[in-house]
């Protein structure tokens, strides 16, 4: 083992050389430099694409909140619009009722008017059917009578009493003319 030592020792000696001048660095130098002269491009691309990601990402949150504002607006005004439906059904009904009432009203002056009316073409009727009976009446009374007193002429009236009756009238007619003269 002792016969080995300057060999070794060679070997330290010979591997004590400037650093630059081993093959190790200029592979680890130049395996550090084609990652720097990587890194850089890849880090633009990387940052690159993370910006255009985060714009992205932004101008999707804002549509996002755009879209909940509009939403929330709308949301606003349907719970509006339902507020004021049950408004609006209580004034339609309330509209619908005053006209129904006043249809009602309208229809009942309307009905009155005609039962005034058909009551007074009736009471016109009536009358008139009564004048038709009085004069139906009075005709019958009066042929009844005529009839009654032809009769009662004729059974006394004797053509003695019939020349004083004649004289009578002749002589009441004198009198009337003298005294109008």
């Amino acid at each position: 083992m002792v016969s080995n030592i300057p060999e070794i020792a060679k070997t330290v000696t010979a591997h004590e050389e400037a650093f630059y001048q081993s093959a190790e660095f200029w592979v680890g130098a130049a395996f550090v430099l084609v990652c720097i002269a990587l890194f850089s491009p890849i880090v633009k691309v990387i940052g690159q694409m993370t910006a255009k990601r985060i714009t992205r990402i932004k101008d999707e949150l804002k549509k996002a909140e755009d879209l909940k504002l509009e939403a929330q607006k709308l949301y606003a005004d349907y719970e509006r619009k339902f507020a004021q439906t049950d408004d609006e059904v209580a004034q339609i009904v309330t509209e619908q009722e005053n006209i129904i009432s006043e249809n009602k009203d309208l229809r009942t002056r309307e009905l009155n008017q005609m039962l005034k009316q058909k009551q007074a073409e009736a009471e016109a009727r009536m009358e008139l059917a009564f004048n038709q009976i009085n004069t139906e009446i009075k005709t019958k009374v009066s042929q009844k009578t005529m009839e009654i007193l032809y009769t009662v002429i004729k059974e006394n009236l004797t053509p003695k009493n019939h020349e004083k009756l004649i004289d009578a009238s002749i002589d009441n007619l004198k009198k009337l003319n003298m005294g109008k003269k």
